[in-house]
């Protein structure tokens, strides 16, 4: 544990596929071109599922407000972007987005620190097979993006020193599957009784039974399970 604190984590830099073989990931800071587009080309074929629980989402009002309160919060905001690498050199096709608070009090230890994931999205496999430029066949296209997501908040909790902890917020609208899915990752649910820190989410979203966090050797542990793909 402590080699692995002292040397950091590389992200995740593949997926695996149907076909067998890994396809390419590159992990970036978000901007707004990954933004534009998930807006215009992936959003829409996420909001004819209903059961989604990202249905609805704005990440161009999201991104910009979350940005702009965590700063003046002093809460370090900062948004990844998971990219399948195109043929030609630079080019980038975003399959997940995250957007995470850097300082956040940790949720198995209040006088701690972790990182807090305000939004995780990832692509349906629609779209990604009708990108008019760059048509990804069906057996070439990412799994565990779900996962590789969750992965980009532990990793940035690790380089940051902050030792793994992440916590997040399972939107009702995700039921207890998504509840479940956040458990089958590693994940502890603070029980409804437990307050939440005093962070402004104690009183618009107080605790519910739906907050999921790792301590640190569950999120290590997380991390390790991943190392094949880095």
């Amino acid at each position: 544990m402590n080699f692995r604190r002292i040397t950091g984590v590389r992200f995740i830099s593949r997926a695996p596929t149907e076909s067998g073989e890994d396809v390419e990931l590159r992990v970036t800071k978000m901007t707004l071109p990954h933004v534009l587009w998930w807006h215009s080309h992936v959003q829409p074929i996420i909001d004819i599922n209903r059961s989604r629980a990202d249905n609805g989402w704005n990440w161009l009002l999201y991104a910009s407000m979350a940005t702009l309160t965590d700063r003046l919060l002093a809460r370090q905001p900062v948004g990844y972007t998971v990219g399948i690498v195109a043929r030609e050199p630079g080019i980038i096709i975003p399959c997940a987005l995250v957007q995470l608070i850097g300082r956040f009090p940790a949720l198995d230890d209040n006088s701690a620190e972790g990182a807090f994931v305000w939004f995780l999205s990832t692509a349906p496999d629609e779209a990604l097979q009708t990108i008019s430029d760059y048509p990804i066949p069906v057996d070439r296209l990412p799994k565990r993006l779900g996962t590789i997501g969750l992965d980009v908040a532990v990793t940035h909790s690790i380089n940051h020193g902050r030792r793994g902890r992440v916590a997040l917020y399972a939107d009702e609208e995700g039921g207890d599957g998504l509840l479940d899915w956040y458990r089958r990752r590693g994940m502890e649910v603070l029980s409804a009784d437990r307050r939440l820190p005093p962070v402004p989410r104690r009183w618009f979203k107080p605790s519910d039974g739906r907050y999921c966090f790792y301590p640190p050797d569950r999120a290590l542990q997380a991390s390790r399970a991943l190392d094949d793909l880095r």
